[in-house]
């Protein structure tokens, strides 16, 4: 029988590492399985690389593009089918990305822009066809195995924040998925922001992650029941991931959620996986995960316009800029 490319990236996703990003699970969730497709490299029977995609049509714009509460998903390349040897390994990858980019630029697309996961480190390829190449940083703690240890790392700041959190919540419990985007939509309304996903998007991905056992959604609460701050927990086989949360408005003073983020750590402890806090070039935001001991882990958004009408709007936009 003849596999269509989902049913041959199913059975890729048994096979090589595939990021819970990437899963066909989370996207079938997160966007509806009728919303992205696979790109699969495949010859004599053996597929050496995948690349599922969201491809939006929206304002008279098609391109391809990150899903919402997806930190990463592009390139995925499959190792063990690879030459040991440096030279020839770097020559696999260009001509993988070589017809990776041929199918992209077959596409009739106006832009496509995707984060790749840090394992994916060559950018040359797209360097040389003229993609746009943007560093990004995650920060990672690598081993959990010595909680003694990953204390040690986090700064003295924020081991006492961590501190002042515990005390100031009255319990750490799970919390429903509507619950979760009301309190969660009131971080963005601070900030006079609209939720970046839509509550039936945010309570399919939830009901899919816990069904796959691979999310936890947890809120810290005060003494009156009220929440405090919320965090949701993501993991596949390599790392427990800080997808998504944050302190309400009126609590951010009180520490709780760094004492959640502490409580995300614990749990990939428990469940011997890295700590992934998904990063972010915002400078708050990545000062405030940097205190954690992280390693920095740079990895790459690669983007390439298609449409000079968005080519001259983006640099008009830049000129007024200046």
């Amino acid at each position: 029988m003849i596999m269509n490319n989902k049913e041959l990236f199913e059975k890729f996703c048994k096979e090589v590492y595939v990021c819970i990003y990437s899963q066909p699970w989370w996207l079938d969730a997160i966007i509806g399985a009728d919303n992205w497709d696979v790109w699969i490299y495949e010859k004599g029977g053996n597929v050496f690389a995948a690349m599922p995609y969201y491809l939006e049509k929206k304002n008279g714009i098609t391109r391809i593009t990150k899903p919402p509460l997806t930190q990463t998903n592009g390139l995925i390349i499959n190792y063990k089918e690879a030459p040991q040897n440096i030279a020839k390994i770097q020559a696999y990858e260009e001509e993988i990305c070589n017809a990776a980019m041929d199918f992209i630029e077959s596409m009739n697309l106006d832009l496509y822009e995707q984060n790749y996961q840090y394992r994916f480190q060559n950018f040359l390829p797209y360097f040389w066809r003229r993609y746009t190449i943007y560093p990004r940083v995650t920060y990672v703690i690598e081993d959990t195995s010595d909680m003694e240890k990953v204390e040690a790392g986090i700064t003295n700041k924020y081991r006492r924040n961590i501190r002042k959190g515990q005390k100031n919540l009255c319990r750490i419990g799970e919390i429903d998925a509507d619950t979760f985007y009301t309190e969660h939509e009131k971080i963005f309304a601070k900030q006079d922001l609209p939720v970046p996903f839509s509550r039936e998007q945010w309570k399919s991905l939830y009901a899919a992650a816990y069904e796959h056992e691979a999310g936890k959604v947890i809120a810290a609460y005060d003494e009156n029941d009220n929440v405090m701050s919320v965090l949701f927990l993501c993991w596949d086989d390599d790392a427990v991931y800080l997808d998504a949360g944050g302190p309400m408005p009126e609590y951010a003073k009180f520490e709780t959620y760094e004492a959640l983020v502490y409580e995300g750590i614990k749990l990939a402890h428990e469940k011997g996986l890295k700590f992934d806090f998904e990063g972010s070039v915002v400078k708050q935001i990545n000062h405030s995960f940097r205190e954690y001991g992280g390693r920095p882990v740079e990895y790459y958004r690669f983007r390439k316009v298609f449409n000079p009408e968005i080519i001259r709007k983006e640099a008009e936009e830049a000129i007024a800029r200046l």
